[in-house]
């Protein structure tokens, strides 16, 4: 999360710079090289978790399955998100940044979270699935606001 994090809160600098300075590809191209870098560490983390994350999470719980599983899918797709919520704060869409943060969390994540943990059989990896899903999903409504922006300014 600390990688993907910092790509967030530096892209937010970077893009507002270039959108300012009237940089627009610059900027997108930010993005794009920061989603790049987040998962090439994503990746990295996603298969140390999944394969080695036993080490670490036996320090925490003598059930490390469950954080193997759940877990690591998300060490990707926040890459994503992430460098997208940046790209988005760069050029001053914070209210879609928290609409679309409380669509995932509100409307996604805390439902789904809820669903499965009522199901027969339930345990926490099927539970902490929840927040990759919600994730996909942030990335999906991002990418759908790429294209409304982008429509939008070919319009003007």
């Amino acid at each position: 999360m600390l990688v993907p994090s910092s790509l967030m809160q530096s892209m937010a600098s970077f893009v507002s710079q270039n959108v300012g300075a009237g940089q627009e590809k610059r900027a997108k191209q930010a993005m794009f090289t920061g989603i790049g870098i987040g998962l090439s560490i994503g990746c990295l983390v996603f298969i140390l978790v999944f394969f080695k994350g036993n080490i670490l999470t036996g320090l925490f719980t003598t059930n490390a399955i469950i954080v193997q599983k759940g877990y690591a899918p998300e060490t990707i797709v926040t890459a994503i998100l992430f460098s997208m919520v940046g790209y988005f704060n760069g050029h001053d869409k914070t209210v879609w940044v928290m609409i679309q943060g409380l669509i995932q969390t509100l409307l996604v994540r805390l439902p789904l979270a809820y669903v499965m943990s009522i199901q027969p059989h339930a345990s926490l990896t099927k539970i902490g699935l929840a927040a990759p899903i919600a994730t996909m999903v942030g990335i999906v409504l991002n990418v759908l606001f790429v294209l409304f922006m982008n429509r939008r300014k070919n319009e003007i």
